[in-house]
């Protein structure tokens, strides 16, 4: 299985916030794009993931009677924003770091076309959408551009700051160029003081439940506490909360190191 025949499930949250979820099972983290539509059949999608997938996103929604209008990307990574071009002309939303990772994306994955935003969000920053009043929060530590998109009260879209698998492993938190240790600890902090209901995860879905998502933060907030506080010298078992067993995506820990050294 590859992108091209990757398997597609669709839940609606609710009548107008739809979850397109995209099983690669040789990529293991699946791939997620969260649509919003407003009462005139237009849409705002958070994330665009590959190109393979928005395409399939755009022609479901096209025989919805749907035309995507709007784009809001929680960073600017290629499996986040290479899908950009499918849907033409749009706003296309993103945090006003994102300049780093643009320029690396055109040299890590040059086969994609890349969209430069044309609205750049600062922390605080709102859009309204249909009947929902999106907040934008910068949450860096993943990567330098990374935002926290808070649909409403309740749910909350956390970029890469939180990663499973297709089948629900915990994938370790990934330090990407320009991301940092600590900031990922104070942005994750930051889910925890938003405490949500619901987490909307580019690579793993919908999460549900404040004692579940609490578990989740804490989770990842212990692996980077303690491989940053023993600046690496622990081997990565005695990093993590539980069994090395529940994880995935262990490769993570060496490039984290990389950047914790």
């Amino acid at each position: 299985m590859g992108r091209k025949d990757a398997e597609l499930v669709i839940t609606e949250l609710k009548e107008d916030l739809i979850l397109y979820q995209f099983t690669d099972k040789q990529a293991r983290l699946g791939d997620t794009i969260v649509v919003i539509k407003d009462e005139n059949q237009k849409a705002l999608l958070i994330d665009t993931a590959f190109p393979e997938y928005s395409q399939r996103v755009k022609e479901d929604l096209q025989g919805r009677g749907v035309t995507v209008t709007t784009l809001v990307l929680s960073h600017y990574h290629s499996d986040h924003v290479s899908g950009c071009p499918v849907f033409g002309d749009c706003e296309i939303y993103a945090g006003e770091q994102y300049e780093r990772n643009y320029n690396n994306c055109k040299v890590w994955e040059p086969g994609y076309t890349y969209v430069v935003p044309n609205r750049l969000v600062k922390d605080g920053d709102r859009l309204v959408f249909g009947t929902y009043d999106l907040e934008f929060l910068l949450a860096p530590g993943h990567s330098l551009c990374s935002l926290i998109t808070r649909v409403t009260p309740e749910i909350i879209h956390v970029g890469d700051l939180i990663m499973n698998t297709w089948d629900g492993l915990a994938a370790l938190p990934f330090i990407t160029d320009g991301g940092d240790f600590m900031q990922h600890m104070e942005s994750l902090e930051k889910i925890k003081q938003l405490n949500p209901g619901i987490m909307l995860l580019p690579h793993g879905g919908a999460i549900q439940g404040r004692e579940n998502i609490h578990g989740m933060v804490e989770k990842r907030l212990y692996y980077l506490e303690k491989t940053s506080g023993s600046m690496g010298t622990l081997p990565l078992p005695a990093c993590l909360m539980d069994d090395i067993a529940n994880y995935d995506h262990l490769e993570f820990h060496d490039t984290n190191l990389e950047q914790l050294l």
